[in-house]
């Protein structure tokens, strides 16, 4: 074990992830060679490099929340999931750690900074290239062979909270990179993930499946709310599936529905652990928006601890929703909305001086609990037809 002292965290992280280790999201690399060098050898599960499973190229990744799903270590309330998905309890009480899935990223591409930076703070980079998806497609990129896409292209255009521009805006139209990259790769299947607006403007949804199917796959969709599935937030989204034509006939009508984890989970259970902000020694529980309440707009609303928190959105400009009203008034927190989001409880979101920049990347990812239960329905695919 010595020779972990050489090792860079990124290294360790991966190390812990790739061997089965549990409790290590968040730790700093003194802390992971520590739990290292306790764990027992024979104690760890250890998953040989070629065994890590199916291949996954993600697109328009932001801070990594699909791909957390579909191959990292997934940490949730109890409540939040099927018992028989719970691996064992985290080192937050009440959280708990789940099965891991059979994926392994491959390749990730973001433009924004600050997503691809969190996403190295917490071990799950890998390959991460930030530059313009239609850059890369120009510059003739040599992708990586993949057995999944996925992909969850700009929605702000599409969005009832956006400006509903559609086609007409030239983020309108990135899905087309999404199908470019599928082209070309020619997985077994694709994932593309966008906000239920798309079901409401005209149109939108039919010519995106069109376009997808025009490369090759049956294209299906399904609206997912994600208060139903565990998930504490009102976050509605369309996902779309593609299965390659060529493996349509080993699957039933309805290969691409998910039912699993219908069940419901408040926000009292993901927030019961936290301190106030002037108590915490979590950077990220800190940092809250010091936004004066509006009289009318997005976010001047107090949640219900009780009920399910409102959408997060990438384009607060400060007025993320409230933690409470009243006496002690204030903001919600980055690590707040983070859990909202249910990434890990103890995932960095913060560097150096904590700020509020991680603001914009919870709200633009894909929830990983979401990201999880498409992974699942993936992986069974998979299972029929790779």
């Amino acid at each position: 074990m010595e020779s972990m002292n050489l090792s860079t965290r990124t290294e360790l992280l991966d190390l812990c992830r790739t061997t089965g280790l549990r409790g290590y999201s968040g730790k700093s690399k003194a802390d992971l060679i520590a739990l290292l060098s306790a764990t027992p050898v024979n104690t760890i599960e250890h998953v040989s490099e070629g065994s890590k499973g199916y291949k996954v190229l993600s697109l328009f990744t932001g801070m990594g929340g699909m791909d957390v799903g579909f191959a990292e270590q997934v940490v949730v309330r109890s409540e939040s999931v099927d018992p028989s998905f719970i691996a064992g309890p985290s080192e937050v009480e009440g959280f708990v750690s789940l099965n891991r899935l059979p994926f392994q990223t491959v390749f990730q591409n973001d433009i924004l900074p600050e997503a691809k930076r969190l996403t190295e703070l917490n071990g799950w980079a890998h390959n991460y290239v930030l530059q313009d998806l239609r850059e890369l497609l120009a510059s003739n990129y040599a992708f990586p062979a993949a057995d999944v896409v996925t992909g969850g292209f700009p929605c702000t255009t599409f969005s009832h909270a956006g400006s509903r521009l559609g086609f007409e805006c030239d983020t309108g139209v990135l899905y087309q990179s999404n199908i470019e990259v599928v082209r070309r790769v020619k997985p077994l299947v694709f994932v593309a993930e966008n906000v239920h607006g798309l079901l409401t403007m005209p149109g939108a949804l039919d010519r995106i499946k069109t376009d997808f199917a025009a490369v090759g796959y049956e294209v299906q969709h399904q609206l997912i709310k994600c208060e139903d599935v565990g998930i504490p937030q009102t976050r509605w989204r369309v996902i779309i599936l593609g299965l390659r034509l060529d493996k349509r006939a080993l699957v039933s009508d309805g290969w691409h529905l998910m039912t699993e984890n219908r069940r419901s989970c408040t926000i009292r259970p993901y927030f019961a652990h936290l301190l106030e902000p002037y108590e915490t020694t979590d950077p990220a529980q800190t940092v809250f928006s010091r936004a004066a309440r509006l009289e009318k707009g997005q976010g001047q609303k107090a949640i219900d601890l009780d009920g399910y928190g409102p959408t997060m959105r990438a384009e607060h400009h400060g007025n993320i929703e409230y933690r409470r009203h009243g006496e002690g008034e204030r903001r919600l927190s980055v690590r707040e909305a983070a859990l909202l989001q249910t990434f890990p409880p103890l995932c960095v979101l913060t560097e150096g001086k904590p700020t509020s920049k991680a603001y914009k990347p919870i709200g633009n990812a894909v929830p990983p609990l979401l990201g999880y239960l498409v992974g699942r329905k993936v992986a069974e695919i998979l299972r029929i037809c790779a």
